[in-house]
């Protein structure tokens, strides 16, 4: 007989717990699954207005690897197409192969800047600044003060 009771009672907790649990389970899930779409919409929001559209240097002033140039060609591609966040995984690779490429850093920092992450675009730009100041081009110089203006304005 306590064999029974105590089944009884197991089931009967079971069925009074199981609308309960299923209840909280589902607050939790959806509360999460808010959350994680508020923020995945946050991060993928466009900025209202892309400071560098047509900004991105074509070839670099210096000679790098045919296997960098490769890369840089299909970056400057890809960010023509308007795909920042590609270039910037292209951009990633060319400065992985060719650390000291300036048009890398600056074509990086002006992605990066496209798609609002301003920090890293003020660190890329400042490091092809002294890329640029290393291998003597001034032009280059040049256009990064003038884009470090444009940044400064975007806040």
């Amino acid at each position: 007989m306590a064999a029974a009771s105590w089944t009884f009672f197991v089931e009967s907790w079971i069925a009074m717990e199981t609308p309960d649990f299923l209840i909280w389970a589902a607050v939790v899930v959806g509360a999460t699954s808010f959350a994680i779409v508020s923020m995945v919409s946050a991060y993928r929001k466009p900025i209202e207005q892309v400071p560098f559209p047509d900004a991105v240097i074509d070839q670099p002033s210096l000679a790098i690897s045919s296997e960098a140039l490769t890369k840089f060609v299909g970056a400057v591609g890809t960010y023509k197409a308007g795909d920042y966040r590609g270039a910037i995984e292209q951009f990633t690779e060319v400065l992985d192969t060719e650390p000291t490429c300036a048009e890398g850093f600056h074509n990086l920092g002006l992605a990066y800047a496209n798609i609002g992450d301003n920090d890293k675009a003020l660190r890329s730009l400042l490091k092809a600044g002294d890329a640029y100041d290393k291998q003597g081009t001034k032009s280059g110089l040049d256009r990064i003060k003038q884009d470090l203006m444009v940044l400064k304005t975007l806040g």
